[in-house]
């Protein structure tokens, strides 16, 4: 009988890395193609699942802010038909009870109180729990639904990531494709949300993973249409909003589409510096989360008693600014409001997107610019409403620091391709220009208050890893009086082009190098009377355990030398390893190009600092096997694995009743369960037979 669905694809999928063989494919498959095509039908039922679950909370949210205002249909319209005091004061309350369900929910949990999806897959690897997600979705349903400027995205995304980061945990998947799957649950909350695969897919490529690479983008592709067939399913396939049909009058409309991005991009950072105003005031105010969200709470109560329009997060209103229903004067204020309440309301601590808030500050600019200019010229401008499209997308990439993602969202919307060349222009122009003031966006800005590193993966991986993590404890050394023949004999005893020169108390003084030694040999014709300190050229590249790689590279280029010293600190300099081009190379092959090198990592603790990185026998890798029928029962003496594979267990990982995991020295009396995770050493034939099994 064959083994489960789910097993068989968590046996496929389970397989790090560095488990290839050495041309990098996997074993028995093309190309690593099994491992994919395992990932692509987890991703395609991640995105269903999660376009499910984005419904449910979607509802859910309507009939909270049913029952809170009294009535159905568009927030904003709830708001404006409300009971004064009902409209000042529900705001208030709404904000100190989201506020409590944070602070307590945080303590409940134990979690931390930040939940960005970037901090998971950055500096959590795509780790997620479901009760801090509930939290924080309560908490912001809560905010939106009395009234908070926020978008509803932001909880549905968090929940559909966070479904799939625990159908990864419990596949036991590896680093790299658990933050894959995490970002395909991204995808499919962004897809769900706005009925657009394409940007959905983007937005976590380009935004969360920042990775383009093919094995990313088809798992992301795969939870994002399908997510997309399973919301069209639910709500038909009409965009979310009611777009106005794009055509360029005159080629002179190209210098208001340059303009109306550099708005854009001055509009996004002006965005995004009240953020952090906000959030910096915030924090200097003693009063706590509950009460500092009741107040800007209630300054929203005050702000509907004449502007009910901007409760939520504005999609009804971006949709009367495309149909042309608004006048720019009233569009102005409107805009002005919704940044200062949105970032009012976000640096008081409540959680929720915002990505729809971007969009219709992005509408009310481009329908103002576009208004203005048809004012002035009238036989060359369009359709102001068409502007406010472009300002849109112009708004979004420069907030998001993500202008190809922003340009597919918004083609998406409006399905119209003559709207593709000005937009281009309009998200490039802002993105450079909000890149420019502000280098943070709006969803790397919690990355950067916390240190991590915010560039590509490549050097991420050089920026972040220190010499601590690679340096090998071992060197060849001489003292200062050691002779030239000894030296010689050194040399030919090893494979080393330099020899260090220490003294008694482990200081390192300088280093020999080949090239020194023909010039003595060369020059001097009596050379037993030459010792080290002679030869020794006392000028010698240096690194410290705390410098990192990047760093450590550029000095091996200057020296132009195959490794280097490593010493406790520049003063002191006394002796501690060396770290060497091969072993960079070597963690930069495991780490950013996913293939098996002769080195694994492993992890200590929780630390950052606690990871080790250990150089392998030929053929020989650590991986994981999960117990199947065949063993389960049997002790670990008796299954004899080490007899029987030549494989060692180090460690066994499994699951308790509520969930949860546990993690078990290996004895022999140890009895194996069905499920239970080894974590093994070994060579590869070895492993790949017990996997059999």
């Amino acid at each position: 009988m064959s083994a489960p669905f789910g097993e068989r694809i968590r046996s496929l999928l389970s397989r790090p890395a560095w488990s290839r063989g050495r041309d990098g494919a996997w074993p028995g498959s093309e190309a690593g193609a099994g491992p994919q095509a395992g990932l692509l039908v987890l991703s395609s039922i991640v995105g269903a699942l999660g376009a499910l679950l984005a419904a449910v909370l979607r509802s859910l949210g309507d009939r909270l802010a049913g029952l809170l205002w009294g009535g159905e249909g568009d927030l904003a319209g709830l708001v404006a038909h409300a009971p004064t005091l009902h409209r000042l004061l529900l705001p208030a309350a709404g904000g100190i009870v989201a506020g409590l369900i944070l602070v307590y929910g945080v303590r409940v949990t134990r979690a931390a109180a930040g939940w960005g999806l970037m901090e998971a897959v950055v500096l959590r690897d795509g780790v997620l729990n479901f009760r801090p997600a509930l939290v924080g979705s309560l908490s912001s349903f809560l905010t939106i639904a009395t009234g908070g400027p926020l978008g509803r995205e932001g909880p549905m995304v968090l929940m559909a990531s966070t479904m799939a980061s625990k159908v990864g945990q419990w596949m036991s998947l590896p680093t790299r494709r658990l933050r894959v799957l995490t970002a395909a649950g991204v995808a499919s909350g962004m897809a769900s949300a706005y009925n657009a695969p394409v940007a959905g897919s983007l937005f976590a490529m380009e935004i969360i993973l920042g990775n383009f690479a093919m094995d990313v983008f088809a798992p992301l592709v795969c939870a994002s249409v399908t997510a997309t067939l399973v919301t069209r399913a639910l709500y038909g396939p009409d965009p979310i909003f009611t777009v106005p049909d794009f055509q360029m009058v005159s080629m002179w409309e190209m210098f208001v589409y340059l303009l109306l991005g550099l708005i854009g991009g001055l509009l996004a950072a002006m965005f995004l510096g009240s953020l952090r105003t906000a959030a910096r005031f915030f924090r200097n105010l003693p009063l706590g989360r509950p009460i500092s969200m009741g107040l800007v709470g209630l300054l929203l109560g005050v702000v509907f008693l004449r502007y009910p329009e901007i409760a939520g997060g504005g999609r009804g209103l971006t949709d009367a600014l495309l149909d042309a229903d608004y006048v720019w004067k009233l569009a102005g204020i409107l805009l002005l409001l919704k940044i200062l309440m949105t970032g009012l309301t976000v640096g008081a601590g409540a959680v929720g997107g915002v990505f729809t808030p971007s969009l219709f500050i992005g509408g009310a600019m481009g329908y103002g610019v576009g208004t203005l200019a048809h004012y002035l010229a009238p036989e060359h401008i369009g359709d102001p409403a068409a502007y406010a499209l472009l300002g849109m997308g112009a708004v979004l990439a420069g907030t998001t620091h993500a202008p190809i993602m922003a340009i597919m969202m918004i083609f998406e919307m409006s399905l119209n391709y003559n709207i593709v060349l000005p937009l281009m222009l309009a998200c490039v122009a802002s993105s450079i220009l909000a890149r420019t003031i502000s280098p943070a966006s709006i969803y790397t800005e919690a990355l950067k208050r916390k240190g991590a590193a915010l560039t590509n993966p490549e050097a991420q991986v050089m920026t972040s890893l220190k010499v601590r993590d690679i340096m090998r404890r071992e060197f060849d050394h001489v003292t200062p009086d050691t002779p030239l023949p000894n030296i010689l004999d050194r040399f030919l005893e090893g494979r080393r082009n330099h020899l260090y020169v220490v003294d008694a108390n482990q200081r390192f003084m300088g280093a020999i190098g080949l090239h020194d030694l023909k010039e003595a040999l060369q020059e001097q014709e009596e050379v037993s009377f030459i010792i080290a300190h002679d030869l020794m050229r006392p000028v010698f590249e240096v690194t410290t355990p705390d410098e990192h790689l990047a760093r450590v590279m550029e000095r091996l280029v200057t020296q132009d030398c195959e490794r280097i010293p490593v010493v406790d600190d520049r003063d002191t300099r006394k002796i501690l390893g060396t770290v060497s081009k091969r072993d960079i190379l070597g963690v930069y092959t495991l780490e950013v190009l996913q293939r098996r090198s002769l080195m694994t990592k492993f992890h200590g603790g929780d630390k950052p600092d606690s990871s080790t990185y250990v150089e392998l026998p030929e053929d020989h890798h650590v991986d994981g096997v999960r117990v199947g029928e065949t063993l389960a029962g049997d002790t670990l003496a008796g299954s004899r694995v080490r007899e029987r594979f030549g494989v060692t267990v180090l460690m066994i990982r499994r699951r308790r009743a509520d969930g949860g995991e546990i993690r078990l020295a290996p004895a022999p009396d140890t009895l194996l369960q069905r499920g239970d995770h080894l974590v093994l050493f070994g060579p590869d034939e070895g492993i790949s037979r017990l996997r059999m099994l």
